[in-house]
């Protein structure tokens, strides 16, 4: 392989999964993060390679990355490539602005593979030593250390595959870049916004909802508003609970994440 083909990409927001446990006088404790799982469409790739989706993992001992890029007919000719773009500082305003601001990119054929590094100007080949590449048509796997892209706490990436012959391609997500995260093991979340009935707050013998009703993600300083819904209603005892503190442990869970959130209450 010794040809990069890039396409510019847009942003697109995730699925939001909201789960929440109510307690009085107690906190439950937040999980940990799972593996960031993200899904692309099948079916929308015309006569290029279709890609589904990418699940991504890292260890924190040694800093190593692990994509594996699922879908059909992946880098299957040396006209099928399939590329990974790596926003390494996840800022779009740096790197190549082209191609989503990406500073790393890899590209697969049925050949081998090319590994680059935005140098300001124009893609070069860069350091390789950690790479590993494998699988086939239906997965590919792409796995590299942090020290090879950069260092990044996390990154924007995206993935193309393309049909060169007839200029068709399909690009995971359809707009902008994925996030991750190598503390939080997916995007980062940092923030939720509930919305509670009523709005002051529990009263004894009333029912008392919460629901999510967004989720609020950061990337390098830019906030990212995604929206979702969800509630939990909860009976709050009459007797001997006025006065009383009740804690609402809202647990997160997106494109893989999971992230807890503690709200405190007084009930009235």
């Amino acid at each position: 392989m010794n040809e990069h083909k890039r396409s510019p990409k847009r942003r697109t927001a995730g699925l939001l999964v909201v789960t929440l446990l109510t307690v009085i006088g107690l906190v439950a404790a937040a999980p940990a993060g799972a593996t960031g799982k993200y899904t692309d469409p099948s079916g929308d790739s015309g006569s290029a390679p279709d890609v589904t989706s990418v699940t991504v993992s890292s260890d924190k001992t040694s800093g190593q990355i692990m994509f594996q890029i699922s879908g059909t007919n992946l880098s299957s000719s040396q006209n099928d490539p399939t590329f990974l773009d790596i926003d390494s500082d996840a800022n779009p305003l740096t790197g190549d602005i082209l191609d989503g601001g990406a500073d790393y990119s890899f590209g697969v054929d049925s050949t081998g593979y090319g590994f680059w590094h935005w140098n300001g100007s124009d893609w070069v080949d860069t350091a390789y030593s950690t790479v590993r590449i494998s699988g086939g048509s239906s997965g590919l796997m792409i796995s590299v250390n942090k020290s090879e892209i950069g260092n990044p706490t996390d990154f924007n990436f995206s993935v193309t595959s393309i049909d060169m012959a007839n200029k068709k391609f399909d690009s995971a997500p359809d707009d902008g870049n994925y996030n991750y995260s190598l503390n939080d093991s997916g995007p980062s979340i940092t923030a939720i916004t509930l919305q509670t009935t009523p709005a002051a707050g529990p009263k004894a013998g009333k029912k008392f909802v919460v629901a999510p009703t967004g989720l609020t993600l950061t990337l390098k300083g830019r906030t990212l508003a995604g929206v979702g819904t969800g509630g939990c209603t909860f009976n709050v005892a009459k007797k001997k609970t006025r006065g009383k503190t009740m804690k609402v442990v809202v647990t997160v869970n997106y494109e893989g994440a999971s992230k807890a959130f503690t709200y405190t209450f007084r009930v009235s």
